[in-house]
């Protein structure tokens, strides 16, 4: 389970980490395939639970973002599932694959709202009709409800809210609050035992995030990172290791980092180069490797993290560009990036596989380009 809030991804003043000189210095070590071209790549979304189809938000020119699928036995993309005028974000795949679910932008709303996509019927269903901002959808467990982060106010004719986490059925219908605090809750996800729901609880005074665990009435079970973080922008349940992946901030005016919760201890541990700003993490199957973007000499690259050996290696250094990497099997990472059209300021999907290292000759042909 995966939850993401929008953090800026800027240029660092900072000096290039010992990976990066070693990377620009060796050159890159694995094979990297382009799979996309123009594709206008805005977000990697998740893996379906088959492990068939990738979902993904494109952008065609003189289009808004919109809903795609990325076929992982032929690695084409499909035709755009949806086309809604203002855009698409946030998919999320049901617990079986038969239902994404999205937030979006139709003709008449102002604001976000969330939808349903069936893949078999093609069948696009709007959720929420409101004049309030609906985003971040996750499934429930069993597939019936969404989760979702919402500023409607539970009080009657109240302009705006609190963000606060909400739920609705599938079906449809009118959404309920999830919690009755009187804080604001967002990023919901998925506890790892699935007995509950995870969320990003805000302090009110101070502003900072803290992961909770709640059941499934919406009653608090406990607090899993007290006042450790300043900000959370992303979580990752990592049932593998029994732990849980955060990229945060400590305090506001520091860099983001990647740091892991052991649920046992409570522990809670950054990776090593504290040197290196990490951004957006993605999970191996195993669980031993972490993939993040980081910021490099050239804009941001691909890194990874070996929890085996404790050490950090540069994967890319070509573009300016590296978002949303996502780990489709144990060996193979899906990134975007503008390494082949840094000029014209476009992302598109490309492969990166951790079995298949370059060899010497392709190496000194590279050079010379």
């Amino acid at each position: 389970m995966i939850c993401v809030a929008t953090a800026a991804l800027g240029q660092t003043d900072q000096k290039p980490a010992a990976s990066d000189k070693q990377a620009q210095k060796q050159g890159e070590q694995y094979v990297i395939k382009r799979l996309t071209v123009e594709s206008g790549l805005q977000q990697l979304g998740p893996l379906s639970p088959d492990g068939k189809s990738l979902l993904l938000i494109g952008k065609r020119p003189d289009r808004a973002p919109n809903l795609y699928i990325l076929d992982m036995t032929t690695r084409r993309m499909r035709p755009p599932l949806t086309n809604l005028r203002w855009g698409a974000s946030d998919p999320q795949w049901s617990p079986k694959g038969e239902l994404i679910a999205l937030s979006g932008f139709d003709e008449s709303s102002d604001f976000s709202e969330l939808y349903t996509y069936d893949p078999g019927s093609a069948d696009l269903r709007r959720l929420t009709h409101n004049h309030f901002s609906d985003k971040e959808p996750v499934f429930t467990p069993d597939g019936k409800r969404l989760l979702y982060t919402t500023d409607e106010s539970p009080l009657p004719d109240a302009a705006f809210g609190i963000l606060h986490v909400a739920s609705i059925p599938i079906t449809g219908g009118k959404g309920e609050y999830f919690t009755d605090d009187e804080t604001s809750s967002i990023e919901p996800g998925i506890s790892p035992d699935q007995s509950g729901v995870l969320l990003v609880k805000v302090d009110e005074e101070s502003g900072r995030h803290s992961l909770w665990e709640y059941g499934k009435d919406g009653k608090a079970r406990r607090n899993l990172t007290g006042r450790h973080f300043a900000r959370i922008h992303q979580y990752i349940v990592n049932t593998a290791c029994g732990c849980i992946v955060i990229w945060g901030q400590e305090q506001v005016d520091q860099q983001e980092e990647i740091y892991i919760l052991n649920l046992k201890s409570g522990d809670i541990t950054a990776l090593p180069e504290p040197d290196l700003p990490k951004f957006r993490p993605t999970v191996s199957p195993d669980g031993k490797l972490i993939a993040f973007v980081g910021a490099a000499e050239r804009g941001s690259q691909l890194f990874l993290f070996d929890a085996t050996t404790g050490e950090i290696q540069q994967l890319t250094s070509k573009g300016t560009r590296v978002i949303t990497p996502r780990f489709v099997s144990q060996t193979e990472i899906l990134f975007g990036s503008d390494r082949e059209s840094p000029q014209e300021g476009g992302n598109d999907v490309y492969s990166l596989d951790l079995s298949a290292k370059v060899s010497d000759k392709e190496k000194e042909k590279e050079k010379k380009k």
